[in-house]
């Protein structure tokens, strides 16, 4: 895992140990000839994508630097469903979000007020999300059970390197919930295929000194 350090090369080390609970939604276009479904109030369902990855842990560096909390990232992007061209394309972060983890594993929930900034209108915006997960199977009404899985990868060329540890235990789960841009529509997040997970990641970057 580990060799000694060229003399002309700094290293850089990451740890991360916690919760995580990623979850995504893609783009849900109405089939042609199909009738619109109805949305919560005047705004109907956007086309939309959308990327949480919540987690709740601590981050420690090879500097001794070592930071604790719960760290939400949200990606959204809201297109116009006749155009098609993008209304909303929404990156940002909260340190303040509510993310509550059952021990086990069986289930999840957020609720976030997430700062951030609208790359088609340059402006800044905040996405209200409040997402639940349950690991139990919707078809048979079990618990999905803890996979375990660790893994690693290491890239090298011209003195660089990165090495990438991750170890994990992780129950499939289904999210649910609903999104609400601040000034704009409120979005129904359907249930899709998520986890829920206990994590360590570590990476170790080397970079030749010029």
């Amino acid at each position: 895992m580990t060799s000694p350090l060229s003399a002309a090369s700094s290293s850089q080390v990451i740890h991360f140990s916690g919760l995580i609970a990623p979850a995504a939604w893609g783009a849900p276009f109405q089939p042609p000839g199909s009738p619109p479904s109805p949305g919560p109030g005047p705004f109907p369902p956007p086309p939309l994508l959308v990327v949480l990855f919540p987690t709740d842990g601590q981050i420690m560096t090879g500097q001794g630097s070592v930071q604790h909390g719960i760290f939400v990232t949200l990606l959204v992007l809201i297109t116009d469903p006749v155009t098609q061209i993008p209304t909303l394309n929404f990156a940002g972060n909260s340190t303040t979000a509510s993310f509550q983890v059952d021990p086990r594993l069986t289930t999840a929930s957020l609720s976030a007020t997430v700062q951030g900034i609208d790359l088609v209108s340059f402006s800044p915006k905040t996405v209200m999300i409040a997402v639940s997960w349950t690991a139990t199977d919707p078809l048979t009404g079990m618990l999905n059970p803890i996979v375990r899985t660790t893994m690693e990868s290491r890239v090298q060329f011209n003195g660089f390197s990165f090495f990438l540890h991750v170890s994990s235990q992780m129950r499939l789960a289904i999210a649910f919930g609903t999104l609400t841009v601040v000034g704009g529509p409120t979005v129904p997040l359907p249930p899709t295929p998520s986890a829920i997970a206990r994590a360590d990641i570590g990476t170790i970057t080397r970079t030749p000194l010029v």
